[in-house]
Formats: C-alpha cells, sequence, structure tokens
C-alpha cells in the first residue's frame, strides 16, 4: 500500500464547528468555525472521497469499517506558496517589558525546575513544575509559527538564542472569518418569522490590511493518507457540505526533521514532545504510554517529568455507522508540549517518530490525532 501527500485547498469558506449549541433557541443561532479543521474532519472527508471515486456502497455492511482502517494523517497547515505553520509550542511566552508596546518583543522559555529541598508544590505524579523567568504579562497573538522556527526551538535545549523581534517573527495570527446570514424557509417555500441564523467560516483566501501593506494569505492542508486510490478533485470538508479541492503534493513538502536535530536527538536523554495536532490519551492530559515507548516504536523509555498542556478541547460528531451522535471527548490541544526523561536510543524519534500520531487509540492515530514532533531540554531553562 502507497503513502500519498495530499493538498486540500477550500473553495467555498469552510465551517469547522466549535461545538458551541447551535439551534434556533435565542442566543445559539450563531455557528462559529474553528481556525484549523480536528483530524477527525479531515479524515472523515478523506476516506468519502476515496470511497467515492472506488464506488463503494456505504450502506453495505463492512464498508464505513474498511473506510475507517485507512490511516489519514494531518492536518499540517500551509500559507501562501505552500510554507507551513504550526499551532504556537506552548513552552514559549511572548512578553514586553513592562507590558509597553514601545519595548521589544521577547520570547520567555519555560522549562522545569526542581524543587528545593524543603519547599513542595501539588503537582501529580512527582512532575515538575515550570519556571517563570519574567512576571510579564504575555502578548496575545502568536497562534501560529513558521515550521523553521519551531525547528530551531526544538533544538534549543536551553531556549537561549531565540529572541525575535516582529520584524523577525511576525504575529501569523487566524484565518480571515467570513460571515454569512441566513434564514430558514418554510414548507411554502416563505421565509420563517425570526428564524435567522449566522455562520461565521474560516477564508481559505483573503487579503488584509496592514500597517505594513496588504497581506495575501492562501491557507491550505497537507494531508498524507496510506491507500492506493488517488485523492483528487472536489470533496466536501467541514459542515453545510463546503466545497474543498484535493489534488497531489510533492512527498517533499511534508516536514522532515532536520539532519542537526537528528543528531542532538540521538545524543540527548532529555527530550520534548510538542503536539502538532490535537491528541486524545487516556490519561486526559497525560499520555498513556508515558514510561514506556511511544505507540510504534520500539526504542527509548520515556518517562514524562513536566508538560505545559494549554486549556483542553472537545470534540463530537456524527456516527454515520451508528446513525447518532458521537459523546464527546476531550482533546490535548495542539502546541502542547511534553518533557520526558529518556532510557535507551532516541534517533527513531527523528524518523518513524517524527509527525507520527502518539494517542493511545489504534484509530485515534488513524485519524491523524497527535501527530508530534521532538526536540531536547535542559534543566538550566529560561531565557530573556
Amino acid at each position: 500500500m502507497s503513502v500519498q501527500t495530499i493538498r486540500i485547498r477550500g473553495v467555498d469558506p469552510l465551517l469547522f464547528r466549535d461545538g458551541r449549541p447551535f439551534s434556533d433557541e435565542l442566543g445559539a443561532q450563531r455557528a462559529d468555525s474553528l481556525p484549523v479543521p480536528y483530524p477527525g474532519v479531515v479524515a472523515g472527508a478523506v476516506r468519502t472521497a476515496i470511497g467515492n471515486a472506488a464506488g463503494w456502497k456505504w450502506e453495505e455492511a463492512g464498508v464505513p469499517a474498511n473506510a475507517l482502517a485507512i490511516s489519514v494523517h494531518g492536518p499540517v497547515v500551509s500559507m501562501a506558496d505552500g510554507q507551513p505553520v504550526v499551532a504556537a509550542p506552548a513552552d514559549a511566552v511572548f512578553y514586553r517589558k513592562d507590558n509597553e508596546k514601545k519595548n521589544p518583543l521577547k520570547c520567555m522559555c519555560l522549562r522545569p525546575v526542581t524543587i528545593p529541598e524543603g519547599a513542595g508544590c501539588n503537582m501529580p505524579d512527582d512532575m515538575l513544575p515550570m519556571r517563570v523567568t519574567h512576571e510579564e504579562k504575555p502578548e496575545r497573538g502568536y497562534r501560529f509559527w513558521m515550521w523553521d522556527d519551531l525547528k530551531k526551538w526544538l533544538a534549543a535545549a536551553e531556549g537561549e538564542g531565540f529572541d525575535p523581534v516582529p520584524e523577525q517573527f511576525p504575529n501569523i495570527g487566524n484565518p480571515a472569518v467570513e460571515e454569512r446570514t441566513h434564514v430558514k424557509i418554510g414548507k411554502n417555500g416563505i421565509a420563517e418569522d425570526g428564524m435567522l441564523f449566522t455562520t461565521a467560516s474560516v477564508v481559505p483566501m483573503e487579503q488584509r490590511k496592514t500597517d505594513d501593506g496588504l497581506i495575501k494569505r492562501d491557507w491550505s492542508y497537507l494531508v498524507r493518507v496510506a491507500h492506493d486510490q488517488a485523492v483528487s478533485g472536489p470533496l466536501f470538508l467541514g459542515g453545510e457540505r463546503r466545497v474543498a479541492v484535493a489534488a497531489t503534493a510533492d512527498a517533499e513538502s511534508w516536514p522532515t526533521c532536520p539532519d542537526d536535530l537528528k543528531n542532538v536527538l540521538a545524543k540527548s536523554d532529555s527530550i520534548r514532545m510538542v503536539l502538532v495536532t490535537p491528541a486524545i490519551f487516556s490519561g486526559g492530559w497525560k499520555p498513556g504510554w508515558a514510561g514506556g515507548s511511544p505507540p510504534g516504536l520500539n526504542g527509548p523509555k520515556l518517562t514524562l517529568k513536566a508538560a505545559c498542556v494549554p486549556r483542553r478541547e472537545a470534540v463530537s460528531g456524527w456516527d454515520y455507522a451508528a446513525r447518532g451522535p458521537k459523546a464527546v471527548r476531550w482533546l490535548v490541544p495542539a502546541g502542547s508540549v511534553f518533557f520526558f526523561k529518556a532510557e535507551g536510543d532516541t534517533s527513531a524519534l527523528a524518523s518513524d517518530g517524527w509527525l507520527a500520531p502518539v494517542s493511545d487509540n489504534d484509530q485515534d492515530r488513524r485519524d491523524g490525532y497527535g501527530l508530534a514532533v521532538w526536540g531536547i531540554w535542559d534543566t538550566t531553562g529560561g531565557n530573556g
């Protein structure tokens, strides 16, 4: 079975529901979109496109299960010219001294700190707290990083030498949103009184005026699919059957681990894991495999020492096989960072473990939840 890399671009503004109530009740007549689709949304769209192209009869027994068996890893978000971007790692905090806009932007590196003798904390399972080096209010934004910046950050054990200013590290921000107001049409073909509702959808191609001029962005999603059926042409992505188009992408467009990072990973026993897509763990925020090897790897034993995990997210959806809603599950957000101590050979993290899913459940991994990249850390931590 071959593995193909595809790029999905929206044609319509795309709606990835954020899970808040959406009904005809007062205050719930608006559907807002997430900036990036969850992996399950992309996996479902790709599997449907594969089945339709192959002529599958979805009502036949076993066909939905065959679709779910297809591994779909993504999305890796890209901007104009195919440049990949990634959720900002939670162990990097941007700030300005005294919270003054006139002061240059700084990057504070969060690292685990050993608790002094005689002190204590309420962290679970002997976990270490994070060291905060500056008591400043975090700067808003900076939701996405360019991949080149993330690779440098992964190789920066102490975070030193990574002190960007706005000109070098632009605030990419979220994709633009387009609002549409709709009306419910009754059986007689006439609009019903008071039945207005609004959708706010992600715009795939945007132009935005800033102080620095006109910004043009073309948002797309890279996906790796383990199937021989080519995925190309139009497909439906997200809510309201909005149209996107898939096309074959160069295998080289899928981000790989740089050689310098491979070398430091192979020599280090202090390993950082950064989530590129949200993960689902049996322990809630904590990987169920912690204390052993990541799924699919027979390499190092990784003992969890600390974590930077933002507020949890919820995911649900519609089960087409069961014809009913899926149960709500909690996600560990993209950008979450986990700090491990490693025993054994860590070189596989840069190859088989690079952008491989680390969720605990087999199906969640096939759906692309928990794609991870790896870096190093040092207990001395903290810069700025």
